[in-house]
C-alpha cells in the first residue's frame, strides 16, 4: 500500500482541471454519474452547508450540471438536505431543471418523502407535474404513500 506524500501523482495531475480557485478532479474508477461531479455537487449531496456557501462565494455556478444533467440541487433534494437546497435556490438554482432521465429536484424529493424539500421547491415555483410522461413528482409521492401530502401541496398552489 502506498503512503500519501502530499504530492500529486502524474496521473492525478493529468486529470486535474483548474477553474478559478476550484480544482475539479476526474476519477476514471468512479461510476459515470459520479465521475464528473464537482465539489459543489459533493457538498450539496452530503449536506455540507458551509462548504457549499464557500463554493458559491468563490463564484461556482449553482446550476453546474454533470454529463447526465444532474445539478447540485438534485443531489441536495435526493438526500433531503433542505438547508443546502435553500442556499442553492437563494443563489439562483433552477428548481425545474430535468436530468437526462427527466427527473427534477422535486421528483427526487417526492420519491424519497423529503417533505421539507418538497415544500421548499413548491414555494419557489417547482412544477408538480414535472417532465416525465410516466411518473410525475406527484405520482411518485402517491406511489410511495406520500399521497395525502402531495394532494395538500397541489391544492394549496
Amino acid at each position: 500500500m502506498r503512503q500519501a506524500t502530499g504530492h500529486s501523482s502524474d496521473n492525478q495531475r493529468k486529470n486535474e482541471t483548474q477553474t478559478g480557485s476550484v480544482v475539479f478532479l476526474s476519477n476514471p474508477l468512479m461510476s459515470d454519474i459520479e465521475s464528473d461531479w464537482s465539489p459543489i455537487h459533493d457538498a450539496a449531496y452530503n449536506g455540507r452547508v458551509l462548504t457549499l456557501r464557500n463554493l458559491i462565494a468563490q463564484g461556482t455556478c449553482v446550476n453546474l450540471a454533470t454529463l447526465e444533467r444532474v445539478s447540485p440541487l438534485h443531489g441536495a433534494c435526493l438526500q433531503g438536505h433542505t438547508a443546502c437546497a435553500k442556499l442553492l435556490i437563494e443563489n439562483g438554482a433552477n428548481v425545474n431543471v430535468p436530468t437526462l432521465e427527466q427527473t427534477t429536484p422535486l421528483s427526487e424529493a417526492c420519491a424519497r418523502g423529503h417533505v421539507a424539500c418538497v415544500t421548499l421547491l413548491l414555494q419557489h415555483g417547482a412544477l408538480p407535474e414535472g417532465y416525465s410522461l410516466s411518473a410525475s413528482p406527484i405520482h411518485q409521492a402517491a406511489a410511495k404513500d406520500y399521497g395525502s401530502y402531495s394532494e395538500g401541496q397541489t391544492t394549496n398552489r
